[in-house]
């Protein structure tokens, strides 16, 4: 009897792990086909007449060590002053912060959270959006107060509006890749899934994602939608909220933003376990609604974003069947029987090397290939039990701000434009 049960509970595990195994190749398969489309030459939008009127939002809380450079770079942007207004939300700050940014001559509102009020950036622009008269305005824009802005940017995201798009991120790229390992394992994950799920996405037609600093969004969009969005991963739930109405973000490769990259590995788990949280949270709010309009409307995009959210969970699995394939092969393990053979699954990692090195050259500053395959690696197992924790903690929204210290202007950035 205890040889019976012995038996049919290795049958049993070795039943999950192939279920395990084929969700998993799925998933692989699909992003690879995806993927695929990434390469090569991003193409322009025709250039359009500067037609359209944007208001910038930058939430800003205590950014005097670098918010001026900002705003300094956006006052320089290659696109009529009149057709573009600059607005930095001095978010509860007791710093210059205000003070910087209206001798740079931009539009400062001074916003103090009332006792008992939640705090963070979701909260800083609805309060801006709720001062201004958005009326005059054809889009908004969001960054970041550590930000530095392509010249072009307004230019481009005009192009795409005049093309009908309402909802566009730009190309994220980074002031600081070669700090430290950290800031590198940041900078080249983002290179990668520039080209990989970007790019490769828009060309297809699917749905972008919103990176949180660096996009645009119609006006009118915005008023379908509302800015009711208060996640601590704001700009996915925004995203998510848009695709359930039918709408989806657009991709703009040739204008890119420049963020601060977190150096220290504490700040950075802070960062990422926020990030996390937020992806969890709006997995539960927003994942059987996604799939419901994907069965029901024949939705592509519906399901795709699905699967987006979808995404901590795929890590955490792959992970966990990477490690049983390694005690299996140590220990001969008989519950373990791999669907496919190892070749494949080394296809697989042999292709995310060839691609990380691809996109290596769309880097706007000169990276080390070899630093930068060990420290994305680094950094994206260090993420594995950050969604674990998270995924139990998700609940918790509260809002961790990332300090920035790294004062640098655009000329100090290297233009190479991407491939």
């Amino acid at each position: 009897m205890k040889k019976t049960k012995t038996k049919n509970g290795v049958w049993d595990l070795m039943l999950l792990f192939d279920i395990l195994q084929y969700g998993l190749l799925f998933w692989f398969a699909y992003w690879f086909i995806i993927s695929l489309f990434g390469f090569g030459k991003a193409r322009k939008l025709r250039n359009k007449l500067p037609e359209k009127k944007f208001v910038i939002l930058i939430p800003a809380h205590n950014e005097e060590a670098v918010i001026g450079d900002l705003v300094a770079n956006l006052n320089q942007m290659e696109y009529p002053k009149e057709l573009y207004d600059v607005c930095v939300i001095a978010d509860n700050s007791n710093d210059r912060t205000a003070e910087i940014c209206r001798a740079l001559g931009a539009i400062v509102l001074e916003h103090t959270s009332l006792p008992g009020e939640e705090k963070g950036k979701p909260y800083a622009i609805k309060y801006a959006l709720e001062q201004l008269d958005m009326e005059q305005y054809d889009a908004v824009v969001v960054f970041d107060a550590d930000n530095l802005v392509s010249l072009n940017y307004l230019q481009l995201m005009n192009n795409h509006l005049c093309a009908g798009e309402k909802l566009i991120q730009c190309y994220l790229d980074s002031k600081n890749p070669n700090d430290n390992a950290i800031s590198l394992g940041y900078a080249t994950s983002y290179y990668f899934m520039n080209r990989s799920w970007q790019l490769a996405k828009y060309r297809l037609g699917l749905g972008n994602a919103v990176g949180g600093t660096g996009f645009c969004v119609e006006r009118g969009l915005l008023g379908r939608v509302g800015w009711t969005a208060r996640s601590l991963t704001e700009d996915l739930e925004f995203t998510m909220q848009c695709l359930l109405i039918g709408e989806r973000a657009t991709w703009c490769h040739h204008a890119r933003v420049y963020d601060e990259k977190p150096t220290g590995f504490k700040a950075s788990c802070i960062q990422r376990l926020r990030w996390a949280r937020g992806h969890w949270d709006v997995f539960f709010k927003y994942s059987l609604a996604l799939l419901k309009r994907s069965v029901l409307r024949g939705d592509i995009r519906a399901f795709d974003g699905f699967l987006y959210l979808l995404n901590p969970g795929k890590i955490v699995i792959g992970t966990a069947a990477s490690i049983t394939f390694y005690i299996a092969y140590f220990t001969d393990a008989s519950f373990v029987r791999p669907v496919l053979p190892l070749w494949v699954w080394l296809i697989f990692v042999s292709f995310n090397l060839i691609y990380i090195a691809t996109t290596l050259r769309d880097s706007a500053q000169k990276i080390n290939a070899v630093k930068a395959f060990i420290s994305v690696f680094f950094v994206n197992y260090t993420y594995v039990p950050l969604f674990v924790w998270s995924l139990f903690t998700s609940g918790k929204r509260v809002w961790v701000r990332t300090e920035h210290t790294k004062s640098a202007t655009l000329e100090s950035m290297t233009q190479k434009v991407g491939a």
